[in-house]
């Protein structure tokens, strides 16, 4: 089998390490396929969180035109949020169940300095 001549085998190198070097620059370059990869999960993500965001905005919208044309719903809000109430009407609050846990448990008053309060003070 006949040896390729010396500048043919130069020439093959040269010819292997200039595809090697584009193939390298093509898949780690500042534009290559690494790049557009990472760019491609970029617009994944941001197109996710634009539609979270549209959704987001359906519900505010629905929730503003409730507000300006459901006297229902505005009622309910201003009670909820401002503890308004209507001549007349008796607000009952109940304690929550945590603060009932707590008002279970026996308190234990670490002895103090201090005087006692005009509640803690004995009547006559």
């Amino acid at each position: 089998m006949p040896r390729p001549n010396r500048p043919q085998r130069c020439f093959l190198c040269v010819l292997a390490a200039l595809l090697v070097t584009l193939s390298v620059f093509t898949l780690f370059g500042e534009r290559g396929g690494l790049h557009l990869w990472r760019l491609w999960q970029e617009n994944k993500r941001l197109e996710e969180k634009n539609f979270r965001l549209q959704m987001e905005n359906e519900i505010l919208r629905e929730r503003v035109y409730r507000l300006r044309h459901d006297d229902r719903t505005l009622e309910r809000i201003v009670r909820e949020e401002l503890n308004l109430v209507r001549p007349g009407e008796i607000i009952y609050r109940f304690a929550s169940s945590e603060s009932k846990r707590r008002r279970s448990q026996p308190v234990i008053d670490p002895v103090s300095d201090s005087p006692p309060s005009s509640a803690q003070k004995p009547r006559r």
